[in-house]
């Protein structure tokens, strides 16, 4: 029997769809779903990864019940542990995202009983508090030094609006006056371009000096201006180009955003990698703790709304990090240990077939494989004897 024959994934033919790096951000296209199925059709919800989760959901569902603020949580491990993909992951099992095959996610993940009922009882009560919602990316994708603006541009991105404050602001304005359709429909048949997406989108960039845009808005609101000058001075006078934003208006900024039907809903927002956005600069350690504080204490938002921060250290072993351990509360390390189930399941899995074969082969060697590995740091130990089926063909790791 070949190696290549003994393993569920033919290592030859099998490849990982997402390269072995989960990406979190709000991506929505066919090629980003069809790689989310396979993350989570492949995801081990065990060890750490399931401790998380149990340790979010539970302290996320008794702050809401008790109507107090929600503490933040800090995922920490070293680099290639599985920081992202846990938060990824919660992400996605948070709003049961719907994939390309019409399935959701709870159906295709194999998750402990427990998990499951945390999720059941979070919609339960999502059902009459506004629904589910979540909001994912990183700081520093944005308006990289000022936080503010950079978490707005996450949050307006994933509601589908434009990540430029000025701009979100304009387009929340046209939806709440009922006008967005007629406005958008308007702009595009002036254009004899294919794609009307691209148009859209170009003008609205041109918010201050597209002409075709502010007679959009003429026709649609007649009583917005005596003419199209006049719509231009009112636009520009309303929707200026910012710098920054104050707390009041982010928070504001958010509810408006993502609230449905006058309601906001129970919503997750994952900002991955702060740790590395945050590096040895001060400034941005205290400007996230800002943030996350006046979010965490906006009476709109406390109980409904949870942050989730990734880094490669935990809180307590960085000082510049110390300071946003009043924020995130709730800490979810993750080891090595947790990464060798993930690759015993998702590489490494046998077909039941041949791990006799393995095991009666390892048997038959055992004595030496002990004699070659003496004296060295991976020699060989007898705990190891109940991994090297699940193992094979690699040797024990130190």
């Amino acid at each position: 029997m070949l190696n290549r024959e003994i393993f569920v994934n033919d290592p030859v033919n099998s490849r990982l769809a997402n390269n072995g790096v989960a990406q979190v951000k709000d991506d929505l296209s066919k090629g980003a779903l069809d790689t989310l199925e396979y993350e989570l059709r492949t995801f081990v919800c065990d060890g750490a990864y399931e401790k998380g989760l149990d340790k979010i959901l539970s302290n996320y569902l008794l702050a809401f019940k008790s109507n107090s603020e929600q503490p933040g949580v800090w995922i920490s491990g070293f680099f290639g542990s599985g920081k992202s993909h846990l938060a990824k992951m919660l992400r996605t099992l948070w709003t049961n995202q719907t994939l390309n095959n019409g399935s959701d996610a709870r159906s295709i993940t194999d998750l402990p009983e427990s998990i499951a009922k945390q999720l059941d009882e979070l919609s339960t009560i999502a059902e009459v508090n506004g629904g589910l919602y979540a909001a994912s990316g990183t700081l520093g994708a944005g308006t990289a030094d000022k936080v503010r603006l950079a978490l707005l541009g996450i949050i307006f991105k994933s509601a589908g609006l434009p990540e430029q404050y000025h701009l979100a602001r304009f387009v929340m304005w046209l939806k709440s006056a009922g006008v967005f359709d007629q406005v958008k429909e308007f702009v595009e048949s002036k254009s004899k371009a294919k794609d009307s997406v691209d148009i859209w989108t170009k003008e609205l960039k041109n918010l201050h000096v597209s002409p075709v845009l502010h007679e959009a808005v003429l026709q649609s609101i007649p009583g917005m201006g005596s003419d199209i000058k006049e719509v231009r001075e009112m636009l520009r006078a309303q929707y200026k180009i910012v710098d920054d934003v104050t707390n009041d208006e982010m928070v504001s900024a958010i509810v408006d955003a993502i609230s449905k039907n006058g309601e906001l809903p129970l919503t997750l927002v994952v900002l991955d990698e702060v740790q590395q956005y945050i590096g040895d600069n001060v400034q941005r350690a205290f400007d996230v703790q800002e943030v996350v504080e006046t979010c965490s204490g906006a009476s709109a938002l406390k109980s409904k709304v949870l942050f989730v921060a990734t880094g490669q250290s935990a809180l307590t072993g960085m000082t510049n990090l110390q300071r946003l351990m009043g924020r995130f509360q709730v800490p979810v390390q993750l080891e090595d240990t947790d990464v060798d189930k993930v690759i015993r399941k998702v590489i490494l899995q046998k077909k039941e077939s041949a791990k006799p074969v393995i095991r009666e082969m390892v048997d038959d060697n055992l004595g030496e494989i002990s004699r070659h590995l003496r004296g060295s740091t991976i020699e060989h130990h007898r705990d190891d004897e109940k991994w090297i089926v699940p193992d094979y063909p690699l040797l024990p790791v130190r």
